[in-house]
Formats: C-alpha cells, sequence, structure tokens
C-alpha cells in the first residue's frame, strides 16, 4: 500500500473522529438549553461546559483501553474499533429528547455519551498517527503528523460549518440535531475504509519475537519511562488548552462577552480552523528541518509572547482585528499540534508507544483540555477579566517549554524490537 494512502486512510478517519467529537463544543450554547434547567442560563453553560469536559477526562481511560489493544494486538484492530464505536454515541446524542421532555434523563444520557465519546477519542487520535509514522519512519515525521492533525481540523471545521447552516434564520429549531446524526453515517464510511489497513512495520516486526512484546504496555511506559510519559502529559494538556480555545471555548467567548452574534463568531472562528488545518503541516515540516527540541522550544516561547496581543486584537470587535486575532490563534495552536506526534512518538519504545503516548498524551489533553472552557468561563463570571485566555494559554507555554528539557536525550524511532 502506497504510503500517501496510508496517511489519508489515517487522516479521513481521525476527521471522522474530531467531526463527532468537536460537534459538541459547537452547540454547547444551544445544548445547554435543551439538556439542562434553564432557570439559571449562567448554570446551565457551566453544566453544558461539564458534560463537554467529561469527554475529555474519559480520555485517558480510552489511550489505556486502546493503547492496550494497539500494543498487544495491533495498531490497525485498535483504530478499527475506536471509529466503529464514536458513531453511537453521537448517533444518540442527536435523538436524546430534551430536559423539558424527561426530566434529569437527559443530561444523565448525554453525559454517558460524553464518556464513549472521550474513551474513543482517546484512543484514536494519538493512534492515527502512530499508525502513518510507523510506515514512514524517519520520511517527514513532522509533515506527515501535522497532516494527519490538519484532518482533525477537517473534521472540526464540517462541524463549525454544518453548525452555521443549521442555526440559519429560516431553520427549523431542531435542525441542530442534523449533524449529529450525519456523524453516525461518517463512522460507517470511516469503518469500511479502515477495514483493509495493513498493520505497520514496527508492529510486525515485534510480532516476530513476541518475547519481546510487553505483557503489561502501559505499566512498562509509566514505569520505564517516566521522563517521556511527563513530558507528553505537559505537551498534551499545552495542546489541549490551545486546542480547546480555539475549537470549543471561542465561539462562546465572542458571542457572549464580546456581544457578536453566535452564527457571525462561527464564521470568525471558521477561518482560525483554517489557519490551524494549513499550518499543521507547514509547521510540521519545519520541525523535520529543525529538530524536534529546538523546533518545540522556539513556538513554545512565540506562544506566550503572542497570546496577549492576539486577545487584544478581539476585543477591539473591528472586522480585521477579528479576523487577524482569528488566524493568529489558528497559527499558534498549529504551531504545537501539529508537530507534536513526531515529537512525543520518539519518546517510546515500539512494543509501549502506543500505550504511553496515547494514554499520557491523552491524560494531558483531558485535564486540560477538558478543563479549559469550563474554567475560563467561571473565571471571566467572576472577575470580569477579558484576558484570562491569554494568561492560562500564557502559563501553559511557559509550563510546557520547561518540561522539553526533561526528554532532551531520548529518541526511540524506527528501533528494532
Amino acid at each position: 500500500m502506497k504510503k500517501s494512502k496510508l496517511i489519508l486512510i489515517s487522516a479521513i478517519g481521525n476527521a471522522i473522529e474530531f467531526y463527532d467529537f468537536t460537534l459538541y463544543g459547537v452547540f454547547a450554547s444551544i445544548i445547554s438549553l435543551h439538556f439542562f434547567p434553564s432557570t439559571d442560563p449562567t448554570a446551565a453553560l457551566l453544566a453544558s461546559w461539564a458534560a463537554f469536559g467529561v469527554g475529555f477526562l474519559m480520555r485517558p481511560f480510552g489511550g489505556s483501553i486502546f493503547g492496550y489493544i494497539g500494543d498487544k494486538l495491533g495498531r490497525k484492530k485498535a483504530l478499527t474499533l475506536s471509529i466503529l464505536l464514536m458513531g453511537v454515541p453521537t448517533l444518540v446524542i442527536g435523538f436524546v429528547p430534551s430536559y423539558a421532555s424527561i426530566g434529569l434523563l437527559a443530561p444523565f444520557i448525554l453525559f454517558l455519551c460524553r464518556l464513549l465519546q472521550g474513551i474513543c477519542t482517546g484512543g484514536e487520535y494519538n493512534g492515527a498517527a502512530i499508525y502513518a509514522l510507523e510506515h514512514l519512519g524517519r520520511s517527514y515525521p513532522g509533515l506527515a503528523g501535522g497532516i494527519i492533525t490538519g484532518s482533525c481540523v477537517v473534521g472540526a471545521l464540517s462541524a463549525t460549518f454544518l453548525g452555521k447552516l443549521v442555526l440559519g434564520p429560516n431553520m427549523p429549531e431542531e435542525a441542530w440535531r442534523i449533524p449529529f446524526l450525519c456523524g453516525a453515517l461518517f463512522s460507517l464510511f470511516g469503518f469500511y475504509m479502515r477495514r483493509d489497513m495493513l498493520e505497520t512495520p514496527d508492529f510486525s516486526n515485534l510480532l516476530k519475537t513476541p518475547h519481546r512484546k510487553s505483557a503489561m504496555p502501559l505499566l512498562e511506559a509509566l514505569s520505564k519511562h517516566p521522563r517521556a510519559s511527563f513530558t507528553t502529559v505537559i505537551l498534551g494538556g499545552f495542546n489541549g488548552a490551545l486546542s480547546y480555545t480555539l475549537f470549543g471555548f471561542l465561539n462562546m467567548y465572542i458571542s457572549r462577552y464580546l456581544g457578536l452574534p453566535m452564527t457571525e463568531a462561527m464564521h470568525y472562528n471558521l477561518l482560525g480552523l483554517f489557519a490551524f488545518m494549513i499550518s499543521s503541516p507547514l509547521l510540521g515540516f519545519v520541525l523535520d528541518k529543525l529538530g524536534p527540541r529546538l523546533y518545540f522550544s522556539i513556538a513554545s516561547l512565540l506562544v506566550l509572547g503572542s497570546v496577549w496581543s492576539v486577545f487584544t486584537a478581539f476585543q477591539k470587535l473591528l472586522p480585521f482585528s477579528l479576523i487577524m486575532a482569528q488566524i493568529s490563534l489558528g497559527i499558534l495552536t498549529g504551531s504545537i499540534a501539529g508537530p507534536m506526534h513526531a515529537y512525543v512518538q520518539r519518546l517510546f519504545p515500539v512494543k509501549a508507544r502506543y500505550s504511553g503516548v496515547s494514554f499520557s498524551f491523552s491524560l494531558g489533553m483531558g485535564v486540560v483540555g477538558g478543563i479549559t472552557p469550563l474554567f475560563l468561563t467561571h473565571l471571566i463570571e467572576k472577575t470580569h477579566n477579558l484576558y484570562v485566555p491569554a494568561l492560562w494559554l500564557g502559563g501553559c507555554a511557559l509550563l510546557a517549554f520547561f518540561s522539553l528539557f526533561l526528554s532532551w536525550d531520548i529518541e526511540y524511532l524506527q528501533e528494532q524490537p
């Protein structure tokens, strides 16, 4: 199978997974009205973001479950199963009656759906990159990882675009359910695409020496590679803070706190997501030229020095400043998320790679990315300070910069089992 086709299969499946997962963030404000008591709009919105965060908190569990499958049974089996299961909760969300119809059962079902979505995404995002990069080896891993990251944005762009479409003035009130129903069909398509995938050369070589396989790959990753695990947790958290400020929180920030209509906020957000999608592979290519450690040192400091001016531009509320702020935040997010796979994958050996990367990255992404919308909404409501997101992202950037030194001398890539 051609390498380009392998990357395409990984990217398409990843796009579908993130379409399903991002839909909730796109419709968070609407979901808060349909699935939670409406006596206090702020409390309902915070409850909706809490349900959003639950999906993230389950990602480490998904990383450990699918990591075990990937390291013991193969990358292909893990990825095929994750995309098939992702369609189930997405379909259910599209059909669940509102709080007014079934009371507390509505948010309970919603939370369960977010739990399963989080588990599946925890096994998918890093797994798709591991699958592709193990096929490619040292052939531009930053570029390939950036393409796969960019595919997440294809899913998020599709979710955002459909969100803008179904929230139009002439659409019926329940039209927001349509994108969720479509997500289930997309998952079936992704399963069909992946069923004929080839196993990676790295894992195939590992099967030839079964005595070298780890009995407990996650335990081995955490106990024998603690520096790699900790660095991956921190970088995953940094990625989560940036990504879900851009993907989930920003629409609500612009509409609720800056006063633009939600559909207009989504329109501007499409520019940021598009900038993310384009910059991810381009900056992954830059990583291939500079080397991962030098690249991430520069990128984290660039985020630290830029986020304050980005949120200053948002608050000017002029079309040009909003466009530039969205594009800038999209590029800053792409500078971290796009090349991330090429760095964290080389920190773990083949026999514990899927478990080590998926669990550690998902732990950081789940805790930090999951709480970011809820945390930022709460702090802004309490302090009325619209620069809270800039302070949060700047702090994450500083922590990520210092974490890089823990793994400065680690290098596993294309090693023989």
